[in-house]
């Protein structure tokens, strides 16, 4: 895949289990670039931007990931 077509930030949405019996703690950074979908974007040439924990509004017991990923500026630009 050529980095020209690759957009400039890649947004990934990640669930915890549904129905726990508690709230399970938030996603760490660590556990992030742990993904696998994760690892794949930064290897394409992505930096971790921003990400987000967030209560499912469907399931108090659940969490909602979001990830920012930005695509690395190419060398010289």
């Amino acid at each position: 895949m050529a980095t020209t077509s690759l957009p400039d930030t890649k947004l990934l949405t990640f669930l915890s289990e549904p129905k726990q019996p508690v709230t399970p703690p938030p996603f760490t950074k660590a556990e992030i670039l742990a993904f696998p979908e994760v690892k794949a974007w930064l290897a394409r040439g992505y930096d971790l931007d921003t990400f987000e924990n967030k209560l499912s509004p469907k399931d108090a017991h659940q969490i909602i990931l979001l990830v920012v990923l930005a695509r690395r500026p190419e060398p010289g630009a």
